[in-house]
């Protein structure tokens, strides 16, 4: 370490060789950052660490807007989409690792009984903050900034100026993130938005990469007359005055324009300066853990019960109830599970959008082209086949260890450990899909009761793939097998079973749509059909669990 800043250290109050210790060491951890590693597929032990992603996709955005817009926009609106982007990026950054970088209060468990002054420990975390923001920063500025200066009408001053009003409009929303969220703490909810805007980076490349596409095809050049003539709200936008800044510094600048640029360097000092004070005093609050335990006895009548009161009406018996729970706890929590199982049903929204924006999505209830009535019978099918792929994957999950708590516990009925999954999953994912596929279809067809028919008709074939898939497609209990990298999709016989089946429903949906007795047989068999798969789903989970009776 220089001499010059170990007496600038010292003169702050805070001790050279711990902070470099400190601050070496909330580097290594932060490069691996828990809700970006989930979003980049990176683990700690992997050599590049998620940070390395997160910047890599920082460059890549910049770079498709910085390209797309070139010599196709003016300056303002090149600089307002650059802007723009950068800032909502970096706000996501911070909401996301903010726990990480910020403010970790785990810190304490180590640093609490040790001689470490609260000025070094704030110290080594603003300088964490520092590396971390300006990482960030440099990759969403650098190339806007180099491009824009071979704009029409702009020059040398473009760099400068974009480079104040980004720092300015980085600084500002970095501050304002920081201040809501120590004034907010820790929030449950709020860590399980994280998982969702730790994907912001790659939602945004696509959508730039998209509508980079649209905006080439587009003969009308629709995008750019947009940008050339914003509508009159564009005004109210923080990073619009930015953008307008940066088109006076490079096309007429002047000395207003010089102290403009003073002015908001001067505005970046300040919300630098109330963060920093604000913050501070959080870190000098903070003191050793104290563990104060507090015996609150639950009454008889909720041991064995759901927070959740619907869950309590649907899932019977304590083994449907922890089924219930299990599989609604692990899809939120584990976000690889997520994905990995609700990656079917994109299939019938898919199906859904293509055939309304292609006008191929007519009431098979009124119409027999199959050109026209082949997509709609095909979503209300596919919600079913989803099912058990769903119910496939919810075997496998990064805490199947602990799954010995379920073997040992004393069931009387095993399959309500299952059938408490598949409730779940027709609670939580199917029914929302079924209501809003019903109510899609209904605004279409101007038809309200075919479009219930055909979004119950679809909740009841899910039901009965429900029962089927426990009967042949789980390999054991639920949540008790370490993932499955290669083989999400399921036993593929039995893939290919259900999908025959589904074929022939739909082959049968569309010669006989129109009559009153096609609706009625199908709500039946549907109906009928669940009594036998039980009794197989049963006799399957007794075999899986020892023959426990």
């Amino acid at each position: 370490m220089s001499g010059l800043l170990n007496h600038i250290l010292q003169a702050q109050g805070v001790d050279p060789r711990q902070f470099m210790a400190l601050l070496k060491a909330f580097l290594i951890s932060d490069l691996r950052g828990l809700h970006y590693a989930k979003a980049t597929g990176t683990q700690a032990k992997h050599v590049i660490s998620p940070l390395f992603f997160v910047v890599g996709q920082c460059l890549t955005l910049s770079a498709i807007a910085s390209l797309v817009l070139f010599m196709r926009v003016e300056v303002f609106f090149f600089a307002f989409v650059n802007l723009s982007l950068g800032i909502v990026v970096l706000a996501a950054t911070v909401l996301v690792e903010f726990q990480e970088v910020v403010l970790n209060p785990k810190d304490l468990e180590i640093l609490g009984p040790r001689p470490i002054t609260p000025r070094t420990y704030a110290a080594a975390r603003f300088a964490n903050l520092l590396f971390y923001v300006a990482v960030m920063f440099l990759a969403l500025t650098v190339q806007p900034a180099i491009v824009g200066m071979g704009l029409r009408d702009t020059g040398f001053w473009f760099g400068p100026a974009y480079l104040v009003a980004a720092f300015t409009g980085s600084v500002a929303i970095v501050c304002l993130v920081i201040l809501i969220l120590a004034a907010i703490g820790n929030s449950e909810t709020l860590e399980g938005w994280k998982t969702v805007f730790a994907w912001t980076q790659i939602i945004l490349i696509l959508v730039a990469g998209y509508g980079a596409q649209m905006m080439f095809r587009d003969k009308l050049s629709r995008f750019e007359l947009w940008g050339a003539f914003p509508p009159e709200w564009i005004k109210y936008i923080p990073t619009t005055w930015l953008a307008r800044f940066v088109e006076q510094a490079s096309v007429a600048p002047t000395q207003t324009t010089l102290i403009l640029g003073g002015l908001l360097l001067l505005l970046a000092a300040v919300c630098l300066s109330v963060t920093i004070i604000a913050v501070a005093r959080l870190y000098q609050t903070m003191q050793p853990l104290t563990v104060s335990v507090r015996y609150r006895p639950m009454g008889d009548k909720r041991l064995g019960g759901l927070a959740f009161g619907m869950g309590n009406r649907l899932a019977k018996g304590p083994e449907e109830r922890a089924g219930f729970w299990l599989c609604g706890r692990l899809l939120w929590r584990d976000g690889n599970l997520r994905m990995r199982s609700l990656l079917p049903f994109s299939m019938p929204l898919a199906v859904t959008v293509l055939g309304i924006f292609t006008h191929q999505f007519a009431n098979p209830m009124r119409q027999h082209d199959p050109a026209l009535v082949t997509l709609p019978i095909l979503a209300v099918y596919l919600v079913g086949l989803g099912v058990p792929h769903l119910i496939y994957n919810l075997t496998f999950n990064d805490d199947h260890l602990a799954a010995w708590l379920l073997r040992c516990a004393p069931m009387t009925r095993p399959v309500g450990l299952g059938l408490g999954a598949c409730k779940a999953i027709m609670f939580w994912v199917i029914s929302p899909t079924c209501l809003a596929f019903a109510g899609v279809t209904a605004w279409i067809w101007r038809d309200p009761v075919a479009g219930l028919l055909h979004g119950a008709l679809a909740w009841g074939f899910a039901w009965v793939m429900a029962l089927a898939a426990l009967w042949l497609a789980v390999p054991d209990i639920p949540f008790s097998c370490p993932p499955d990298r290669g083989g999400s999709s399921g036993p593929v016989l039995v893939t290919l079973a259900f999908s025959c089946v589904a074929m022939s429903l739909g082959a049968l949906h569309y010669l006989f749509a129109s009559h009153f007795a096609f609706w009625v047989a199908a709500f039946a068999i549907a109906i009928v059909s669940t009594i036998p798969l039980r009794r197989k789903a049963q006799v399957r989970f007794e075999k899986l669990v020892g023959g426990c009776v």
